[in-house]
């Protein structure tokens, strides 16, 4: 499983509460392609968010999101690194 880094930018604020029904909405899809949540960051003007993923690749997200009806800004492969 590999960590893939979601990038989401919205026309509108979005509330805790709407971060949360998407992740709901989402969940058979993500479990669909084995796509599996880790974190979701909002950032302070609520218009962007960055989520962290585990999945077998950047393009099972990609797709996952999609067809949940979400459309990413950016999809990016990364590694975790350590001490």
């Amino acid at each position: 499983m590999e960590w893939v880094v979601v990038e989401r930018t919205f026309p509108d604020e979005v509330t805790p509460d709407l971060v949360r029904e998407m992740a709901e909405s989402a969940g058979g899809c993500l479990e669909l392609y084995r796509v599996e949540g880790v974190r979701s960051y909002l950032s302070p003007d609520r218009k962007r968010m960055i989520c962290v993923f585990r999945a077998p690749d950047a393009e099972s997200v990609r797709t996952a999101l999609r067809n949940s009806g979400s459309s990413p800004t950016s999809v990016w492969p990364s590694t975790l690194h350590t001490p």
